[in-house]
């Protein structure tokens, strides 16, 4: 007999679990790098990843992200939540993304959608911040 579950699982090839396996990669490679006296921005030095902030000049909620997750990786904690403080949540659920293990309670409409309102309210302080 065969079982099933609810929710079915997600396979090992899924994209969005290699690109959260890659950004973990990454993370933990830029200490290393680092220590060795190499740096993966100085290759882009003055550009502007962000499509947004290229188009309008303004940050996106996840502007400085490339840098937080690179300072996570040399374990500086406060450089990481200078370039971005979201860094750390968002690391926290890559992290159980990729283990297999983000709560149902995580995954909820409701949660959802106060996360999402959490991170219009950090975006409208940081441009505040910009104009004051």
């Amino acid at each position: 007999m065969r079982s099933t579950s609810s929710s079915p699982s997600r396979s090992k090839t899924d994209p969005l679990r290699i690109a959260a396996w890659a950004l973990l990669a990454a993370t933990a490679l830029s200490g290393p790098l680092h220590l060795a006296g190499y740096t993966l921005l100085s290759a882009l030095p003055k550009t502007i990843l962000c499509p947004f902030r290229a188009l309008t000049g303004l940050p996106c909620p996840g502007c400085g992200m490339t840098h937080a997750f690179l300072a996570l990786g040399r374990l500086d904690f406060a450089g990481a939540y200078s370039f971005n403080p979201l860094v750390f949540p968002l690391a926290a659920l890559t992290v159980l993304f990729v283990a297999g293990r983000v709560p149902r309670s995580v995954r909820s409409g409701i949660t959802v959608n106060l996360a999402l309102l959490g991170v219009l309210a950090f975006w409208g302080g940081r441009l505040l911040q910009r104009i004051y």
